[in-house]
Order: C-alpha cells, then structure tokens, then sequence
C-alpha cells in the first residue's frame, strides 16, 4: 500500500482541499502518515495570497525537497502551485509534481503519473465546483468542520491575487452542499462554518440575484445533528436584508458576521476597487447590531496601501472608534505581482507602515476591550473542544482557581482566529456546556459553567 503524508498550509479553504485530497487518496487505497520522512509521497498544499505567505511555502517546500530520500516523490499544490506552475519545478527540481487550485479531483491520477516516473503539472480550473468535497477526511476538532460554498471570485480588488489563483466566482449547487453538510453532520459535525471567497455572493451566478446565501441557510438549518452554522467572509456590496433577517430568524445560525472592509477612507477604497465608503459600513454595522441583537462583529484592514495619506490613516482611526467592532485583524499592504496595486504610485515606507498598524491596533485594542467587558456576566453556550493546563504565569489559573481547565468558544469567537473560553467544572469534548462568564483578558474569557448556579440556588 503506498503512503502519502500532508502539510497544509494557509486558510480555511484551502484545509478543505487538503482534506478532499486526503480522502480521495485513502479511497484509492493510498495509507495516509503523519511522518513525512515515513511517506513514499509528501503532497505540500501551499499559500501565496501575500509575500509573508509565499515565504513560508517556499520554505516549507525546500526543507522537504533538501530531506527527500532515493525513491520518495514531493507534490506540490494549491495557491503557489496555480501562480508558478511549471516554474517550480524548474526552480526546485526535486519537486515531481504540480497540482493547481482547480485540479484537486485529478490527484489520485497525479500521483499515479508521479509513481510512472513523470513530471505533471495540472492547473486547469473546473467548470463548476460540484463533486470535490466528499468524500473528506475531517482534521478539524471533530464536532466542527468547514464547508465551501463556492470557488473563485469576480471582485476585481486591485490588492489581491485571487482571482487568478482561484479564477472567477462559480457557487456550488444547492445539492451538492446540502449532501456534504448532511455527510458532515452524521459524521460528528456540530458546527458547520460555509466559507468561500465571498459567502454572501452565493447562488449571484446561478440566478438568484438577492437572498441566495438566506436560502440556503433556511435549508441547511433543517439537517439534523447541526447545532451551529457560522458565516465567515461576508462581503459589504453582496450582504442584503435577506441574510440579515435569516441570520436573526435561524437559531443554529451563529450571531456572528466576519465582513473584511479593508479600510474606511472612500478615496482608498477607490484605489483598492472596494465598494463604497465607511459611512456606509457603519450603516451595515449599525443594521446588523439593530437586527441581529448580541452579535459578535469581526474586520480585517490593510495598512499602508498606495497613496495612504495621514489623512486617511486619521479618518480610518476614528472610524475604527465609532464602528466599535469586536474584533480586528490588521495586514500591512504587501505589492504582489500581477495585481493592479503592485503598480501604484505613492508608495508607503515599511517603516511608516508598521508606525501605522501599531497605531491602529491600540485603536482597535480600546474599542476590543469596552466590547469584551459588555460581555462580562453574560451566560453563553460554549462548545467544549479541549482540555487544558495553565501555565503558572497565566493570570485565568488564579482566576480559575485552577491549573486545569477546558477550553471552548461561543457563537462570538471562530476557529483559530478569535480566542476563546475557559471554564471549570464537568464537561466533555464536542459538547455543548452554558458558561456564565466572569472576566477576560487581551483575546481570551473565563469562565464557570452556568449550572452551578442553579444547583447553589437550589
């Protein structure tokens, strides 16, 4: 039986991808190794958004190709793959094969090339992403699981590279996705998180010109063994008063929006080919907090694009202090060649960019804090995901009054990049548990489990 081992690198979409590849292989007979040094075959499933991610991969894929040993073969796909094709391996000649963001279905038939002794390279993008997405091997915590909506994107953002890794935006069939995530929830899955380069557009180039993601979400919302659906990457010209009212009206659907803006000023928006201003993101805001009470709001900016001015880094500090958002993730602008940015004047010195981001981020630290401490005594529901022990520096160990404690996340944190909740008391992993929670620190809250309250009282 030949072995194949993985690393993943980058986001949640790609994770799915890997996972794909992972299952395909396995029902080709393929045993799956966590040692690559074990593996006859090392598959790397790469990044290239931005330069700091293209670094990593590069690095990754050239300590594998300085550890290959006689007889072993190294694949290289996703992201970085798609973008140099060929050229990867002209530069690195240890890798045997290229697999592009759009050709994951042929990787049992790649690997048998690669087995024969040839070099394939494949990039095609499919016409429509029906079918890649089961079978799937879940590496995620096993009551959570992501689920790609759609492949692709049409918005032409002149910071980003996406769409020509990724091409244009193609949703999946409404089918297809329910009997994925009907797969997912008889597997274990709790908590489905729909993805996509922009979620919100979902079903546009299928027809239905507003309320497609609303939908599908109606319809997911009746599969049995989901307690918990959460959107990532909204998009501000794509969400309409459908999604709003669903995501109020659907109980399973996680009191959550992740909606990347990217900045506020409306002349840089205009350099980046965003849509609108931050006048009217504060109205999206404003309409959301109105509609959907107690929802949890999380950004991403880009600091230092062409032609910021002080100006507009002002504008953007005090808009960051009126939108009060949960949570914020800030980038500095990275040129990256082959985008219409790459090539606007006005450059900003790297120096000037981290004097900005650092200025933003305290922002956004004062605006995070009044957030979190609204929080404070509020009893939340909690999916248990792991068990752990405090380091005696920790101030949640005092709190907590213990070295042990599990750890979880409510509706208002996702995966990996939000925090969580600690807690004592009885729990089990991939349970549910009500967390009445006590305080916080920089990202994270604790907590003590909501039953013990009534069982005082009692």
């Amino acid at each position: 039986m030949p072995s194949v081992s993985f690393v993943s690198l980058g986001c949640a979409k790609n994770l799915v991808d890997t996972e794909v590849m992972i299952a395909r292989l396995g029902a080709a007979g393929y045993e799956l190794v966590p040692e690559a040094g074990d593996a006859d075959t090392v598959v790397i499933n790469t990044c290239a958004f931005i330069d700091p991610a293209k670094a990593e991969s590069t690095e990754v894929i050239l300590e594998h190709a300085q550890r290959k040993r006689r007889g072993q073969q190294l694949v290289v796909a996703g992201c970085l793959a798609q973008r140099y094709g060929e050229q990867l391996q002209s530069l690195i000649p240890e890798i045997d094969g290229v697999v592009g963001t759009g050709s994951y279905g042929s990787i049992v038939e790649l690997l048998d090339d690669v087995a024969a002794g040839q070099r394939p390279v494949r990039l095609d993008f499919e016409a429509e992403p029906e079918h890649d997405f089961l079978p799937r091997l879940i590496t995620t915590p096993t009551a959570t699981a992501y689920l790609k909506v759609a492949e692709g994107c049409d918005h032409p953002c002149t910071f980003c590279i996406i769409p020509k890794l990724r091409g244009g935006f193609r949703s999946r069939s409404e089918e297809s996705i329910l009997k994925e995530a009907q797969a997912l929830a008889t597997g274990g899955t709790k908590e489905l998180i729909l993805i996509a380069q922009d979620t919100s557009m979902y079903g546009r180039d299928r027809g239905a010109r507003r309320g497609g993601l609303a939908k599908l979400l109606e319809k997911l919302h009746e599969v049995d063994g989901l307690e918990w659906i959460r959107l990532l990457y909204l998009y501000p010209a794509t969400v309409d008063s459908e999604l709003i009212e669903t995501m109020a009206a659907l109980p399973k659907v996680c009191k959550y929006m992740d909606m990347p803006l990217q900045h506020a000023h409306p002349e840089v928006l205009r350099a980046m080919l965003r849509p609108s201003n931050g006048e009217r993101y504060l109205e999206i805001i404003d309409e959301f907090r109105r509609r959907v009470p107690g929802i949890t709001m999380r950004s991403t900016f880009i600091v230092g694009f062409p032609g910021e001015t002080e100006e507009h880094v002002s504008y953007l500090e005090e808009w960051i202090g009126r939108a009060e958002l949960d949570r914020v993730g800030f980038f500095e602008y990275s040129a990256e060649e082959g985008t219409p940015g790459a090539i606007l004047p006005g450059k900003v010195p790297a120096r000037e960019r981290r004097k900005r981001l650092v200025r933003l981020r305290e922002a956004q630290r004062i605006a995070s804090e009044r957030a979190r401490s609204k929080r404070v005594g509020s009893t939340v529901r909690v999916l248990v995901e792991e068990r752990r022990t405090l380091r005696k520096s920790d101030p949640f160990r005092a709190a907590l009054g213990s070295a042990q404690a599990w750890f979880g996340r409510s509706q208002g944190e996702a995966p990996g990049v939000d925090g969580g909740v600690y807690f004592t008391g009885e729990a089990e992993v991939g349970s549910f548990v009500d967390i009445t929670l006590d305080g916080h620190g920089p990202f994270d809250f604790y907590g003590h489990a909501a039953i013990e309250e009534s069982v005082a009282v009692g």
